[in-house]
């Protein structure tokens, strides 16, 4: 058999067994905060071991494990470059909320209705799963595959990655960068994801005099600041996106734009391309009858391709300088811009050939309305894709994910690879 018809077969013969390794995933705890990932490494490595597979942990924080494994093919870069393939995924998950709100206990990896249950199944227990399989599949094919493939399984995405996948990038560069990267946060099957926004939070401090509620004149109240201040500040919405040429002509066909709605409900396609402004948090106010002196308002902006966060920062401080006793303060400082890969990349053919294959129509290339690890990558200017499964439940009371999204991701993904690693020989 050749190496796809081998791929074929194990992704066939062993649907049981990447269906168990799934179920009992979704039975560890990785809540985040804390973020305790420590006996899912365990529970990963433990595959690794059984396929043979060298592995290494990368722990800055005890607590927050990340996996490396990386193996080059034995077949030699032939007459091309060797290519170098990075998979990523994570192993925390969004905290539970309110335990007596689930219908099922939130970590039982139930099965029932063609669905995997419990927190994180969605978002992102099934892609990670699906990546390692993968992993797995290329590894025992290596006598037959060019170039290189490194797996890197990390916690800490919930959190910002700080301690996860930035960690890596700075301080074992040399193995994971590598030439283009694979991820399989949940996406839908109608999309794959070549870009995501960036996010930019702003906390509002609003401080005025205050007083008396019978006497408005005298004091003011911090709380109709904020409320203006709000106001102001959903007008940035309004700003107009500089995209590049081929982002734009890739966004503008009706096909992308319905796909987007498809996968992400009704008018993603349009908060895809600007600005969005969401008040996360307000904090004002002692008592009914009394004139708020203090106020505080967490906010945050999602920026498309094509507007910086100077741009957003600039509009941001000339309403600031409007209003009195407002100040702000930025809460991920240093942040990247929206991200974005080529959307004609040679991966994106791959991704989007193989997964047409399976559907009655093919996925339709988008950016990313939600963060996600691989903005670490295109940073550093390797392309990076995301293509996974729905996103509808995830981070919700009775998250679940489907058992045949889950097998037709990790199928994809699987002959996505080969192609890329052998179309560089």
């Amino acid at each position: 058999m050749t190496g796809p018809d081998k791929l074929l077969h194990w992704l066939d013969a062993e649907r049981e067994s990447q269906l168990d390794f799934l179920q009992q995933f979704a039975r560890i705890d990785t809540a985040n905060p804390p973020g305790d990932t420590r006996r899912a490494a365990d529970f990963f490595r433990a595959f690794l071991d059984r396929e043979g597979i060298a592995h290494r942990t990368e722990a800055p924080q005890a607590a927050h494990p990340n996996l490396i494994a990386t193996f080059a093919g034995a077949a030699g870069p032939g007459l091309g470059k060797s290519r170098h393939l990075v998979l990523n995924g994570h192993l925390d998950v969004f905290p539970v909320g309110d335990r007596a709100a689930w219908a099922r206990d939130p970590w039982s990896g139930e099965i029932a209705d063609g669905r995997v249950h419990g927190r994180g199944t969605v978002d992102m227990k099934c892609g990670t799963t699906a990546l390692l399989f993968v992993f797995a599949y290329l590894h025992r094919l290596h006598a037959e595959l060019p170039g290189r493939i490194t797996l890197t399984v990390v916690s800490d995405e919930e959190t910002g990655g700080k301690w996860g996948t930035a960690w890596l990038i700075e301080n074992c560069a040399q193995e994971v960068l590598g030439d283009c990267v694979l991820n399989t946060e949940p996406s839908g099957l109608a999309t794959v994801r070549f870009g995501e926004k960036c996010m930019l939070w702003l906390r509002f401090h609003i401080s005025v005099k205050g007083g008396h509620s019978a006497y408005p004149h005298t004091g003011g109240s911090a709380n109709k600041v904020a409320a203006a201040l709000i106001h102001d500040l959903q007008a940035i919405e309004a700003m107009v996106p500089d995209e590049p040429a081929t982002v734009r002509a890739t966004l503008d066909r009706p096909e992308v734009r319905k796909a987007a709605d498809l996968s992400l409900g009704a008018g993603a396609a349009q908060v895809m391309r600007r600005v969005s402004v969401n008040i996360g948090m307000i904090q004002g106010g002692v008592k009914i009858n009394m004139l708020p002196a203090e106020c505080v308002l967490e906010v945050d902006f999602r920026l498309p391709v094509g507007i910086s966060r100077a741009a957003v920062l600039a509009r941001v401080t000339a309403i600031v300088a409007r209003q009195p006793g407002v100040s702000f303060e930025e809460l991920l400082p240093g942040g990247p811009e929206a991200t974005v890969s080529d959307p004609t990349h040679e991966m994106m053919g791959h991704l989007l050939r193989h997964a047409g294959a399976a559907l009655a129509e093919p996925p339709q290339p988008i950016v990313s309305l939600g963060g996600t690890d691989t903005r670490f990558w295109r940073v550093k200017g390797v392309p990076a894709f995301v293509y996974g499964c729905s996103p509808a439940g995830m981070g919700a009371v009775d998250e679940s994910v489907s058992i045949a999204e889950f097998h037709h991701v990790l199928r994809v993904h699987a002959l996505a690879a080969w192609d890329y690693l052998t179309a560089g020989r």
